[in-house]
């Protein structure tokens, strides 16, 4: 199969079970057996929480637009600039495997997965993936983009990546506010081994 055809069929179908693994199966995983909303990312818990609310918004409908047009009008009609086979296809692999990790970090996760801060308390989860970084599901949803502007290189890709990796480091140092009140000297030195998005990078002093 050509390359370009197999992007145009693969990046919508990646992106749709991106959104079942992040979304859909651990809201309805979530209120079955606990009956915990998942989704606070709209709530002000933190200050600033519902600017990153909105960015994060932006980002995911970039995304969906930029990948519905890709598949319907190809990528000549989006100005994507001319990528080896070789990158396709391999950005195609990179990007599945940033939703493998979204979906094994989500369920490592369990009872404490959140779409945003949640005021309730929640355990701290050290094991799986996050005994490697502390934030798995941020870092696998920055490498499905990288993946994304590697079979598609553009200013809409890098602008895309950008945004989300903005957005991202702003909720993430959000969250580790939150984590540092609720749980203390058990986050602290947590948080002084492991990396923030990549291993033995990004500890906290």
């Amino acid at each position: 199969m050509d390359a370009v055809v197999a992007a145009r069929i693969g990046l919508p179908l990646l992106l749709v079970v991106c959104a079942l693994v992040l979304m859909v199966w651990p809201i309805l995983r979530l209120r079955r057996e606990t009956g915990a909303a998942a989704v606070t990312l709209h709530r002000e818990t933190a200050q600033g929480q519902r600017l990153v609310s909105l960015t994060f918004l932006a980002a995911q409908l970039g995304a969906v637009a930029f990948v519905a047009l890709y598949a319907l009008r190809g990528p000549a009609a989006l100005g994507v600039w001319n990528a080896p086979t070789l990158a396709i296809w391999l950005g195609l692999c990179v990007a599945a495997g940033g939703v493998v990790l979204v979906a094994v970090a989500q369920r490592q996760m369990g009872a404490s997965f959140r779409i945003g801060i949640d005021d309730a308390e929640t355990a701290l989860v050290q094991g799986g993936l996050f005994s490697v970084v502390r934030n798995p599901i941020f870092s696998a949803l920055l490498v499905v983009l990288a993946g994304v502007f590697a079979v598609a290189p553009c200013s809409w890709t890098l602008a895309l990546w950008i945004v989300a990796a903005a957005a991202v480091s702003r909720q993430v140092r959000l969250e580790e506010r939150h984590l540092l009140e609720q749980h203390g000297d058990a986050y602290r030195r947590y948080a002084a081994r492991v990396g923030r998005f990549l291993p033995g990078i990004g500890q906290l002093r």
